[in-house]
This record gives structure tokens, sequence and C-alpha cells, in this order.
């Protein structure tokens, strides 16, 4: 279980993208031409911050015409580290990779220019994500090794003395491309802001021990559920403050001249057949993993289990004063029945506040 711990934090580093002279290309692995007459490509690899090719990533480029807004994507090839896009029209593209881990940064390149029939034949170069690259630091990693350790979970739902089903269990959420989560439709207002504290914060606040999201399940931690009738315990590991209750015995949320608007919210949850719905409200402004919002923010969560071994989970969040519509994706994990969860102290041996010069702030 020691692998589990390591540093944390760390600076993303600038990416650039390497572009060469054009030229035909084959791609062994691909075994086929990107040239297809006046369309062209884009291939190469992925390396990172020491020169070594990535792999055994779960990742997909995006490569979008900025005129046309027409996307094309390819995953890339976990063996080798390659990717190529073909039938690329002459054109400005914009590229994206994005990467579920702390080990690699999501990498962005906008206005690649392609000419009629180019192919570009280059490596992209990936930054170290907030662990700097420290081996066996990669919660994402981590995660599809304990889901491999988990063996077989198969078998029918559990349920409660009172037949509704029972969450119980240690969990791992299994990653989700962060290209198919849609952006948080913001007001101007609050689009503006978001870009002010992108320039101003250059960590995140988890690696200042602040809470990492008001939804721990989508974390890519490990969490467990305890289940009783009347309350639902969440605990997620790697996170402040590391729990969340959910009140099952029908309270309504506290008046909010009562209630200080917190990280985390109040929640309370009831059940709709099999579904758990759990509503949330309450939140302090500043609250993570929702981009700029205000104290008018409220999450749903339906929370499911269809059989022993997965959890699906949908997230709607709605604020009225700051957003122009509703926000939300699903999502699943998997029961990790082999796993417990580890003791957890952030400021311990935490040294990036000491080099970052600057406090983590909510509002610009």
């Amino acid at each position: 279980m020691e692998e589990r711990l390591g540093s944390r934090g760390g600076e993303y580093m600038s990416a650039f993208i390497r572009r060469l002279a054009a030229l035909a290309v084959l791609l062994a692995s691909a075994g086929a031409s990107l040239a297809q007459g006046s369309l062209g490509g884009i291939a190469g690899r992925l390396v990172d911050p020491n020169g070594a090719v990535i792999v055994n990533v779960d990742a997909t480029i995006y490569v979008k015409n900025t005129a046309t807004g027409e996307i094309k994507s390819t995953p890339l090839s976990k063996a080798t580290g390659e990717f190529i896009v073909t039938g690329l029209k002459a054109g400005v593209y914009d590229v994206n990779i994005p990467i579920s881990s702390a080990m690699y940064s999501t990498f962005e390149q906008k206005s690649v220019t392609l000419k009629a029939g180019e192919n570009m034949r280059g490596d992209i170069n990936i930054a170290w994500g907030m662990n700097l690259g420290t081996i066996g630091d990669d919660p994402t990693m981590l995660g599809a090794d304990m889901r491999k350790r988990a063996g077989d979970v198969s078998g029918s739902t559990p349920r409660m003395a009172d037949g509704k089903p029972d969450l119980s269990g240690m969990w791992y959420v299994i990653p989700l491309d962060r290209g198919a989560i849609p952006p948080v439709p913001m007001q101007k207002w609050a689009d503006d802001m978001q870009k002010q504290l992108n320039k101003i914060n250059q960590q995140y606040a988890a690696v200042y021990c602040l809470p990492q999201s008001a939804v721990p399940t989508s974390l890519p931690f490990p969490h467990k559920f305890v289940q009783t009738k009347d309350l639902l315990v969440h605990i997620t590991e790697f996170t402040t403050p590391g729990y969340r209750q959910i009140f099952l015995d029908g309270r309504p949320h506290p008046p909010a001249n009562e209630w200080n608007p917190a990280w985390m919210g109040h929640s309370v949850g009831h059940w709709e057949g099999d579904t758990l719905v759990i509503d949330t409200a309450g939140f302090n402004e500043i609250t993570q993993g929702f981009g700029v919002h205000t104290e008018k923010l409220h999450v749903i969560e339906r929370i499911s289990r269809p059989n022993r071994g997965l959890l699906e989970i949908e997230m709607t969040a709605t604020d009225p004063d700051a957003w122009t519509g509703a926000w939300g994706y699903k999502y699943t994990a998997g029961l990790t029945p082999n796993e417990e969860i580890l003791e957890f102290v952030c400021p311990e041996n935490n040294l990036d506040v000491l080099h970052n010069g600057q406090p983590w702030r909510g509002r610009p």
C-alpha cells in the first residue's frame, strides 16, 4: 500500500509542439499513409520532460478546425505512445489532448496551420502533472491497479433490509475522457473572473490543503460509502476534509439564515426507485470543481448500483446567478473490495506551499 503515497503538487510547465518539415509519413503501427491527395494529417508521439515516450496512458487527441468547428479525434496508442489523425483539410486547427492523470498535464496548442496535403510529424512534449512525475503517485493509474486487483466483482446488487440498494463499499471512479466533459456555461462576468483566477492561481487549491470538489465521487481517489437507513457517510482518501454526510431521514436543508455557507454544502438524500438522489445546497462561493459560481450553486447527484461491482452516477449543477444553464455529466465507479481507506494528513511533508510564493485565492 505504500505505493499509494508520495509527494504532491508542482507547477504545470508550459507545453509546446515541435513541428517538422512537411513530408509523407508512414507509421508502422498504423500501417497507413497520412497522404490523401489534398488532405493532410498530423502524427507523432507523446513524450515526457525526460524525452521518454509516454505509454500505458488512456488519452485521445482532438483536432478542431477553427473555421468550421469540425473535430477529428483518435486514441493514443497505449503500447507505443503514437497517434495519427488523417483526412484534415487545409486550415487552422486547435490541438487538445485531455489527460486524466496527476502524472501528466493536459496538452493544448492553438492555431496550428496545416497546408493543403501537408503531413505534419512531430513529438508533442507533455509536461509533468501536479505530482511532478513521481512514480507510484498517479491516482488514475493507481485506480486501474485497484480495480484489477478487485478480481471478479460480478453479482447482483446488494440490498438493505428495506429492499433499497446498499451502496456500501470501497469504490474508485473510472476515468472519463476530459474531452467528453462540457465546459461550465458561465455568464460573462463569471467567465471573465475565471480567466483572472487562472492567471493568479498557478496551483490547485488542493496543494494548499483546501477541498478539491464538492462532489468527491468524481475525484480520482479511493472513496467509501457506509450506508444506514437514515444516513449515508461518504469517506474520501487524499482530500480535505475527507468526509461528508448525506442525511436520509427526510430532513430538509437548514434555513439560509441558520447555515454558514460551506465548502461541501449540506446534503440530503431520497430514493426514486433504486436510484439515490442526493441534493446538496449551501455552498460557499469558492467551492472547487465548478468554476466561478455563487452561493446559489445547487448540485444533484443520482447514484444507482445496477450490479455488485458498479456505480452509475449522474451529476447536474445549476447556479442562476452565475451560469446561463445547467451543467453536468455522467460517470461510473468500480468496486475495489480488497482496499481500505488510508490515513491522509495533507500538510505533512507538504513543501509546495513554501515554494509557491503566493496563497491560492478563490476570488481575484
